[in-house]
């Protein structure tokens, strides 16, 4: 879509004008749908199977492994292929791999293998459907909607991810896991399908580079070379390099609070399971609330001032999550109000840098710089994840959680200082 389609004022209204786009967030919305759910009945059954907390960290750790090795090769992939044809695709094969683990597990036929396999298969599928949902966007949207576009996504998405972690309890307990999780399957294919009625506006120049690759005579050494330019690319944009390093360190950070979130309600909070869900979903609802405000007010603002605001405040309140563990009343309470400010900071810091992404990246590119991205900012995970077990072993997790929150507040210093980071993006 070519800017001078764009309307003056990007917003919500004008967003829902653009139907290409609305049929893409619906699907996209659908599938978040049937991730949540598929998130909670998946663990569930993975550990009435298994019984095994070590398994099922082993089986988080495999999930990464995927993107962390496949995922620039699976972008530059999807910059070769129509990125309507990989989601609808990729969105069929999750409904078939989650369908047949169902009926694996419904026929007591379900094995430990069989778990890591479709885990790895469906992590691979999400390499694919990932850069192709990105390179979709600036296909769908003028470059001044952008912004808006991907918080009002962001909202959306979550909204969707919400209901489906609030709906998978009731399913499992009145229709149980088999069931669920064919809902579930179904969810996936109703997504390709909404996703296969997208019209995608034609872009002459995009459509020109695509013939070109398609026409080489040399298709593996291309690949390559398609490989390689996303890094040239990279390195050429280190405004882009240091936003991917920053959020690498961000997910490090973010590390203790992902794994030790269970012990610190259970342990620290003397909560249940209630407990979790209240704190987990109020940092949905933050999210929720942030990117609605980011669709209409954030063109507004520099991203750059978006950015350092929102890690400065997903830090500062990620290390006040420690203070109820330390006080006698009122600590549920407390740390859902700190878990809903972690929440509002999460998509201001990572919806602007998206954005920024998309608008300096030519479309055709767009694939496989944006997996690169992702490799890049998901590696620090698994590194975390070590550190954070390691470090509960000698530390208490309020401790713990005040010492990577203020050392992720104090990374947004580092851009705040930037003059170059301030001025560009």
């Amino acid at each position: 879509m070519r800017e001078g389609t764009a309307v003056n004022k990007p917003g919500i209204g004008e967003l829902i004008r653009i139907k290409p786009y609305m049929q893409f967030m619906l699907g996209k919305m659908v599938a978040r749908f049937g991730d949540s759910i598929d998130s909670i009945a998946y663990s569930w059954m993975v550990y009435m199977l298994t019984g095994s907390k070590l398994l099922m960290g082993t089986l988080l750790a495999v999930n990464f492994l995927p993107n962390i090795l496949l995922g620039l090769f699976a972008g530059a992939v999807v910059d070769r292929i129509s990125p309507k044809k990989v989601i609808v695709l990729t969105n069929s094969g999750r409904g078939l791999l989650v369908g047949v683990t169902a009926l694996l597990f419904g026929m007591g036929e379900l094995q430990v293998w069989h778990l890591f396999l479709v885990t790895i298969l469906n992590s691979l599928l999400e390499c694919f459907s990932s850069p192709a949902e990105m390179s979709s966007v600036p296909r769908l949207l003028p470059q001044s909607m952008l912004l808006s576009g991907n918080a009002m996504s962001s909202s959306a998405t979550r909204l969707a991810e919400l209901a489906g972690l609030a709906l998978a309890g009731a399913l499992i307990a009145t229709v149980g896991i088999t069931w669920t999780i064919l809902m579930d399957a179904g969810l996936f294919a109703l997504s390709a399908v909404l996703m296969s009625r997208v019209v995608y506006p034609s872009d002459p120049s995009t459509e020109e580079v695509l013939a070109e690759k398609l026409s080489s005579t040399d298709a593996p050494r291309s690949l390559l070379s398609d490989m390689i330019e996303a890094f040239h690319f990279m390195r050429k944009h280190s405004l882009l390099l240091i936003g991917s390093i920053l959020f690498a360190f961000v997910n490090f950070c973010l590390m203790p609070f992902n794994v030790l979130r269970t012990p610190y309600i259970i342990d620290n909070l003397h909560a249940g399971a209630g407990g979790l869900s209240l704190l987990s979903g109020l940092m949905v609802g933050g999210m929720v609330l942030s990117g609605l405000w980011m669709t209409h007010r954030g063109s507004s603002y520099r991203k750059s001032v978006l950015i350092i605001s929102g890690i400065t405040m997903l830090g500062l309140s990620y290390a006040m999550t420690a203070l109820p563990a330390y006080m006698s009343a009122y600590q549920l309470p407390l740390a859902a109000m700190f878990c809903l400010m972690m929440g509002l900071g999460i998509p201001l810091a990572t919806t602007p840098l998206a954005s920024y992404l998309m608008e300096v990246t030519p479309a055709s590119m767009l694939g496989r710089v944006s997996a690169l991205q992702s490799m890049l900012i998901v590696s620090a995970i698994p590194l975390g994840s070590l550190v954070a077990g390691a470090a509960a072993e000698v530390l208490s997790t309020p401790v713990l959680f005040i010492a990577f929150g203020i050392l992720l507040a104090m990374s947004a210093v580092s851009l705040l200082l930037s003059k170059t980071f301030r001025r560009n993006i």
